[in-house]
């Protein structure tokens, strides 16, 4: 069986509704290639055709699709203040006419700006909770649980956890992989795949797609929040995640036996979600000064550090050919503006 037809099978029989524009470009980076001296490769995701795109929109497509086959009528979600996944699931929600609630840990601005407001703008139900993601107290958790409790019990909404990181996400990124061996006429020629790791089901997809296709590949998962926060929110490992899904599925995983490895990189010096550090800083400007690509500062940005330092110390070694994932909203990027 081809590498292409083990994914088509994976994903065959599961739900899933149309919201992305497919493929999304996949992109070689020759200034950055030549001058990291790896074959440097980009999958643009940020172009995905969701609201102002990002990763959510390929979870999405499978995670609203298992609303719907429910009989949901609203769906319920939860982020920070700028989430582009709760900015997102509102726009998927409103395309499908669904109603939509989202609770969203921070303290209200006077005027709402960048995801805050488009999700006002798409019509959502906003509920705010004052909820530190970057360094959350036990008292702020408990409020933010009870008051999703509350609001699932009133309205009847179907439930997706913060960044829609649930087994029924996990396809989304399985998908992704099968695109990028379309791309490649059949093939996937990277030796290592480079992503951001929020709450964990993009790259639970990507390295469930990896391990379904039998690839000798290393998935680098570069979390972007601090390991106190991931610890308190109870943060799971690619792997984890992706054998979640396929105990949900009936995939046949076996990580023992796969030709696929996953570096979940968390980094002691990481100071927490959102925000922004020297290393993050400077591959933001590189990427914009060598390439004309703009990262966001919350994920993709953090993540083409972790690119940068594991190529700089040899973890990715020279003439590898490398895979970075892009799965920012551009909506964020008016965060760095002071470049």
């Amino acid at each position: 069986m081809t590498i292409r037809a083990r994914l088509e099978t994976s994903l065959a029989l599961l739900p899933r509704v149309a919201l992305g524009h497919w493929p999304t470009p996949l992109v070689r980076l020759h200034r950055l290639s030549d001058a990291l001296g790896v074959d440097l490769w980009i999958k643009r995701d940020e172009c995905s055709g969701l609201a102002l795109g990002g990763n959510k929109t390929r979870k999405l497509e499978f995670v609203l699709a298992a609303a719907m086959a429910s009989g949901a009528r609203a769906v319920l979600t939860v982020g920070p203040l700028t989430s582009n996944h709760t900015m997102m699931t509102a726009a998927a929600a409103r395309r499908l006419g669904l109603d939509v609630h989202v609770v969203l840990g921070g303290e209200a601005p006077a005027r709402p700006t960048g995801n805050l407001a488009l999700t006002h703008l798409f019509g959502a139900h906003v509920h705010l909770t004052p909820l530190d993601m970057a360094s959350p107290t036990t008292a702020q958790l408990e409020a933010s649980q009870a008051l999703t409790s509350r609001l699932l019990a009133e309205t009847g909404a179907y439930y997706i956890p913060p960044g829609a990181t649930m087994p029924e996400s996990v396809p989304g990124y399985v998908g992704a992989v099968r695109e990028i061996v379309a791309q490649c006429e059949g093939g996937f020629p990277f030796d290592d795949v480079v992503v951001a790791y929020g709450t964990g089901s993009t790259a639970a997809g990507l390295l469930a797609g990896l391990a379904l296709a039998q690839l000798p590949v290393t998935l680098h998962a570069v979390a972007v929040s601090s390991v106190a926060a991931m610890e308190r929110f109870g943060a799971a490992s690619p792997q984890v995640l992706a054998q979640a899904a396929s105990d949900r599925f009936g995939w046949r995983l076996d990580f023992d036996t796969s030709p696929c490895r996953c570096d979940w990189a968390r980094e002691a010096a990481e100071p927490g979600y959102g925000i922004v550090t020297p290393g993050s800083d400077a591959a933001l400007l590189r990427f914009a000064g060598d390439e004309g690509l703009l990262l966001d500062p919350t994920y993709t940005a953090k993540a083409a550090a972790g690119l940068l330092a594991r190529i700089a110390d040899g973890r990715i070694a020279r003439g590898r050919r490398v895979l970075f994932v892009h799965t920012g909203g551009l909506s964020t990027t008016a965060a760095a503006s002071e470049h």
